[in-house]
């Protein structure tokens, strides 16, 4: 063997062992990982056809990664699936640091900020009065109609100026229509296309469903400008983006911010007020406890409004309890580690998909008492409670991927539930022999997990709840 043979094959040999040697050192800094049974931890590393994960089951671990050091862990994967949808450009999937991902953030801010929240409570007070009003006087069936009606009637006057008065309005098609296609691929960076980019069945899906995603998008906007051009526009998101705007402006990112408005936060809030009337079927001693402190704060001569949300902590209890029990987003829309970074001696990799594990955190036995239970007085505070800590700073997201419009959707769910619960009562259905049915507490797929079954009977509480109701409904 000559010299230089030799001299080549000693140095491929030395250089294949750095690797070995770099590479085993780098798996020993990574989490720990699932072994034939999978590992149960707070922050738990897996490898799935090439894609390194990170599954954070803990939120002072996510608030340690996702908040202390969000400069390098808020930025997102590319979603397939979403993009063949049409879903851009929408905050949720842009990438962190650019021009655009820093324009729609701001947009958002600057209109669903928890100052301008305030000035949304008489929209949601009035659609949680047309809500009940239409739960008492309609039959079980229509009842997820209108829980989702009550969702997108706020949005759409948020957004677009407009009062949904009528089942057949365009706005209650196209989200209709949207969720329903949501329901069918699943949720960003889960869905089969995210991980096998070439996967014809669900890109001809998405395809398919492109133009449904189109009319979110195209149909707010057209109609604000039409109402803005006829003097008519009343004040909404899109309305002060338009009078923002430069002259001959590309208007897609308003679009886009828009659409992300309606997405997002129409399905998230029908899915959480859905759960809650599923708590509310199986706890009817919840139920009872929450409609004596009503009782005792507000008495029966009226419907709660938000100055009274202080003073119902078992209400707000039953708020938080929903957001934990059964959360609508189960497993956050993932992060994405933007370099290498060690963290308690273990290594994230550069480029690894970062989830919350917005479930875990809800079942934690360090923080939450018997979790798997529906136990509102948890928040209380002691002796009357436990004060475990609410759950809303975890169901909204974390770090500069944080909701920007929690402040807007947990008002709604407070006044919604707060109604509902002084006004109504709701009890199980019976099948044709007389046996109670009892709802099965499973979950669908998709962006925001619904109740599969939520068949229940919803009546007023009494003859003076049901004259309230109308009143107010007019």
């Amino acid at each position: 063997m000559s010299i230089a043979i030799f001299c080549f094959n000693a140095f491929t040999a030395v250089l294949l062992l750095r690797m070995f040697l770099r590479k085993r050192h780098r798996a020993s800094l990574l989490p720990p990982g699932p072994p034939i049974v999978p590992l149960i931890g707070p922050v738990m590393y897996l490898e799935v056809l090439g894609w390194s994960m990170v599954i954070l089951d803990s939120y002072e671990i996510a608030i340690d990664l996702l908040e202390q050091r969000g400069s390098i862990y808020s930025d997102r994967p590319r979603f397939t699936l979403y993009e063949l949808l049409g879903w851009t450009p929408c905050l949720t999937f842009l990438k962190y640091g650019t021009k655009q991902f820093n324009k729609h953030r701001q947009m958002h801010q600057s209109y669903l900020n928890r100052t301008k929240a305030e000035e949304f409570k008489p929209i949601q007070t009035q659609e949680a009065r047309t809500l009940v009003e239409n739960l008492i006087t309609s039959s079980p069936e229509s009842y997820e109609k209108f829980l989702s009606r009550f969702a997108t009637g706020i949005i759409t006057q948020i957004v677009a100026g407009h009062r949904i008065a009528s089942d057949d309005d365009p706005y209650l098609r196209i989200s209709k229509l949207i969720y329903e296609t949501m329901a069918k691929t699943g949720p960003p960076g889960g869905t089969s296309l995210d991980l096998f980019p070439l996967r014809a069945r669900l890109a001809g899906v998405a395809r398919a469903c492109r133009h449904l995603v189109r009319d979110m998008h195209d149909y707010p906007l057209r109609m604000v400008k039409m109402q803005q051009e006829a003097g008519q526009a009343m004040p909404s998101f899109l309305l002060e983006q338009l009078q923002l705007m430069p002259k001959g402006a590309d208007d897609d990112d308003v679009k886009g911010a828009a659409a992300t408005i309606f997405g997002a936060g129409e399905a998230t809030t029908w899915s959480t007020i859905c759960i809650f009337v599923l708590a509310m079927i199986l706890h009817p001693e919840c139920q009872a406890k929450a409609q004596k402190e009503i009782d005792s704060i507000i008495g029966d001569q009226r419907l709660p409004t938000f100055e009274d949300r202080e003073e119902l902590p078992y209400v707000e209890g039953i708020l938080q309890e929903t957001l934990r029990w059964k959360p609508a987003v189960a497993l956050g829309v993932p992060h994405v580690v933007m370099q290498d970074d060690i963290y308690r001696g273990m290594l994230i990799p550069k480029g690894s998909l970062v989830f919350a594990n917005v479930k875990a955190m809800g079942l934690d036995e360090r923080v939450y008492s018997d979790p798997t239970t529906f136990h509102p007085e948890r928040y209380l505070p002691k002796p009357a409670g436990k004060a475990e800590p609410y759950f809303n700073d975890v169901a909204f997201g974390f770090g500069r991927r944080i909701c920007t419009g929690r402040y807007v959707a947990e008002n709604s769910l407070w006044i919604a539930m707060a109604s509902i619960l002084a006004s109504c009562k709701i009890t199980n259905m019976t099948d044709e022999t007389g046996k109670i049915i009892v709802p099965e507490t499973t979950m669908t797929d998709g962006l925001a997990s619904h109740p599969n079954d939520i068949r229940c009977v919803i009546c007023p509480r009494s003859p003076s709840a049901m004259a309230l109701i109308l009143q107010a409904a007019v």
